[in-house]
């Protein structure tokens, strides 16, 4: 009898013991594929944001920013060296130049042109022609932030200038700015803006054909919305919005319409075309300025693009990037 109860008991406890093991593996299992979920469908939302930037850049090399008649170097040549010496920024260059000697004695120069080596043999006068810089700032749009990586992605086109097309970073700072001034576009004139610098916000080296990426340092997000990210054939012909800083420091919706859609299968640039429509932006802009490049686009409570680029002759339309496109890269 002892016997039969000791194995009665053993057979209920062995009994509660694997209902015990089956609960646990169905609530780990259940709670497991919920996370996982949960980031999966975290990861297909960003959080488009239309600041106006005033962005600061470093550079890896000096650049040329001026167009010289009769002179052999071009617009974007970046300097790599002056008779063997590197040339890392501006001071270098200046110091060796002041250096050289004033008669017509050839001096060496390697320049990067459209990413091939050339070099060059000049006076130098043909050297104390050239204006250079070791820095670039600009305003472009901030397009979104990742809420999960606390990325930033921006401007939507690479910043170049003459031969190179992207111009390589050291460091890069991003400010949001006030006090907003608006030259208008017109026919044949593609207007920009302007503005003040106000609170620094993130940093960044990445400079792609999609635009450029890195940090957010400071900045609240709590009260903006997150939009889904749309796939590129949930795209569709016709009204759109762009969110963008107003005057005010506000940031509003702003009617487009997208004209046509490239069915793009590789990231590329100017994925599809849009018009300005909205009489209000059309007011205060003439269209598309410089400065916009960057400015989010939203259709349907999705994130789809950024544009990208203005028409000179129609500065009411333009070209925008696939959303997919400038986060891949």
């Amino acid at each position: 009898m002892y016997n039969k109860n000791r194995n009665k008991k053993f057979i209920n406890t062995k009994f509660s013991l694997i209902v015990y093991l089956l609960f646990l593996l169905y609530f780990f299992s259940n709670n497991l594929i919920y996370a996982n979920e949960v980031t999966k469908n975290d990861n297909n939302f960003l959080i488009p944001i239309g600041s106006v930037l005033h962005i600061e850049t470093q550079l890896e090399n000096l650049i040329i920013r001026n167009s010289i008649v009769n002179s052999p170097f071009s617009l974007g040549d970046e300097i790599v060296s002056i008779n063997n010496t590197n040339i890392k920024n501006y001071s270098d260059f200046s110091n060796i130049v002041n250096n050289l000697s004033t008669n017509k004695n050839l001096i060496n120069i390697t320049v990067k042109r459209n990413n091939h080596i050339i070099n060059i043999k000049t006076t130098k006068d043909k050297l104390e022609e050239i204006n250079s810089t070791d820095s670039i700032s600009g305003f472009a749009t901030l397009t979104y932030i990742d809420p999960n990586t606390k990325k930033f992605y921006a401007v939507a086109h690479p910043i170049s200038l003459g031969n190179s097309r992207k111009i390589k970073i050291k460091n890069g700072y991003i400010s949001t700015t006030t006090n907003l001034n608006v030259q208008k576009s017109c026919r044949g004139s593609v207007g920009c803006i302007s503005a003040k610098p106000k609170n620094y916000i993130g940093k960044f080296k990445n400079n792609t054909d999609f635009g450029i990426n890195g940090d957010i340092i400071k900045f609240d997000t709590t009260n903006y919305k997150k939009y889904k990210v749309a796939s590129l054939d949930e795209i569709k012909i016709g009204k759109a919005q762009i969110i963008l800083q107003t005057k005010n420091d506000n940031y509003e919706k702003f009617d487009i319409e997208i004209l046509n859609i490239e069915n793009q299968k590789t990231p590329k640039s100017k994925t599809f075309k849009i018009r300005i429509i909205d009489k209000e932006l059309l007011q205060l802009t003439g269209g598309i300025v410089q400065g916009m490049s960057g400015t989010p686009i939203v259709q349907d409570d999705k994130i789809i693009g950024a544009i990208s680029h203005a028409l000179e002759n129609d500065p009411t339309t333009g070209y925008a990037v696939f959303i997919r496109w400038m986060m891949e890269k």
